[in-house]
Formats: C-alpha cells, sequence, structure tokens
C-alpha cells in the first residue's frame, strides 16, 4: 500500500507480473504507470463477495508473479 486507505480507495504498487495478470482479469486504474502504482475502488453497491473474489485475485497475481 503506497496511501493511507480512505473510504473506499486503495493504492498499492504491483511488480509488472501481477500488473498484467490483474489486467486480464479485473478492470482498474493505473495511477502511475512508471512506478506501476494502482487504484483500486468499491461502489456504493460493491459486494463483500466481489471484494473477496478481487482480494483472491490478487493473491493468485503475486503468487504468479
Amino acid at each position: 500500500m503506497t496511501r493511507p486507505t480512505e473510504s473506499n480507495a486503495v493504492f498499492a504498487i504491483l511488480p509488472e507480473p501481477a500488473w498484467r495478470f490483474l489486467h486480464e482479469r479485473a478492470a482498474f486504474q493505473d495511477w502511475d504507470h512508471g512506478t506501476g502504482e494502482v487504484r483500486w475502488m468499491c461502489a456504493f453497491d460493491t459486494t463483500a463477495e466481489q471484494v473477496e473474489r478481487f482480494a483472491d485475485l490478487i493473491g493468485q497475481a503475486v503468487a504468479a508473479g
């Protein structure tokens, strides 16, 4: 995590292989492509299951990369 987690935004830096893995499977914004920093956001109607699925994908991405 690169910034304090406030409200519904999480910022993190990913190694490129993990970034590519996640971009193939989920939509999220690149915050600073040069550093690999990304921004993950939840909407008001995001379910706990969706968050858990995305967290699982992050774990898979880090393990694969």
